[in-house]
């Protein structure tokens, strides 16, 4: 084994379940592993492991650059699931009046949902665009069962308290 692969290997097994964590509370439990194996495929593929002066540091701050990536493409991929929303919605109605009531309709939706936090809005677009359980959703975001179903409450009350009885539940 090369002193590369050496120190790579030690710097897996002494920092690996703490970086997992610390890519958990960022990104969630599924998405962890893979942040933390590209972490140490970044470092690996820069051959410096062995000469950092502080490789943990260095790990964690690649760690975190990862994440916020993640969290950028996530909140990509949701604005075009919610982009794709928009476009079936406003092509459905078939007289001028009808697409742009329907689209202000939309644009208060989209304003209204702005408002609530991150997760709880991930969290409710992810169970109505793209029709997964909460379990699934759960896992996604890594949160718990419970925290899902507190979103979605949350989010139900907020659209009553600014649509009332115009939301479809």
């Amino acid at each position: 084994m090369s002193a590369a692969n050496a120190a790579l290997a030690g710097l897996y097994q002494a920092h690996a379940t703490e970086l997992n964590g610390f890519a958990r509370r960022r990104v969630g439990r599924q998405e962890a592993e893979d942040v933390v194996q590209d972490a140490y495929l970044h470092l690996l593929q820069r051959g410096s492991a062995a000469t950092l002066d502080q490789p943990r540091a260095y790990l964690f701050r690649i760690a975190a650059n990862l994440a916020v990536d993640f969290a950028r493409k996530a909140k990509t991929r949701l604005r075009y699931a919610g982009e794709a929303l928009d476009f079936a919605e406003m092509t459905a109605p078939a007289n001028p009046e009808a697409a742009t009531g329907a689209t202000l309709e939309l644009a208060r939706l989209q304003a209204s949902l702005s408002r609530l936090p991150p997760l709880c809005r991930d969290a409710f677009l992810l169970n109505r665009i793209e029709g997964l359980t909460h379990s699934e959703i759960a896992r996604r975001l890594g949160v718990s069962v419970r925290t899902v179903d507190r979103f979605m409450v949350r989010a139900w009350d907020h659209l009553h308290r600014h649509f009332g009885a115009e939301v479809d539940v």
